[in-house]
């Protein structure tokens, strides 16, 4: 992934996590969030997940679409940092959107706006 990519999906994920940071435990947003500004865009994403599973937070339709597409452009389907099984709890998490078409710029086809 190129730098250019890198800062598009780091963009995405930031719209997300500034959506839902406040319905997160406050130990689940700090995290996120501390993962986040120090460049650990994967783990700030594992994170985030795991905190919005733990937490219940309810995602839009479009935003759970658009954060499952960044797991699997970051490739936490295949290597996790936090839970080895991370990708299987996320996937039952994500459920019906784990069908997300993927472009080889690893850009997905789905778009909500925000």
């Amino acid at each position: 992934m190129n730098k250019t990519e890198y800062q598009i999906l780091n963009n995405r994920f930031r719209k997300i996590l500034d959506c839902y940071a406040a319905h997160l435990s406050s130990e689940g947003r700090k995290s996120a969030e501390h993962f986040f500004e120090v460049a650990e865009l994967e783990m700030s994403c594992e994170s985030f997940v795991l905190s919005v599973i733990e937490d219940k937070v309810l995602l839009s339709y479009g935003h759970k679409k658009d954060l499952m597409a960044l797991v699997k452009c970051l490739q936490l389907d295949k290597e996790s940092v936090f839970r080895g099984d991370f990708w299987k709890v996320a996937s039952v998490f994500f459920g019906d959107t784990s069908k997300v078409e993927m472009k080889a710029d690893c850009h997905e086809t789905y778009r909500e706006p925000y």
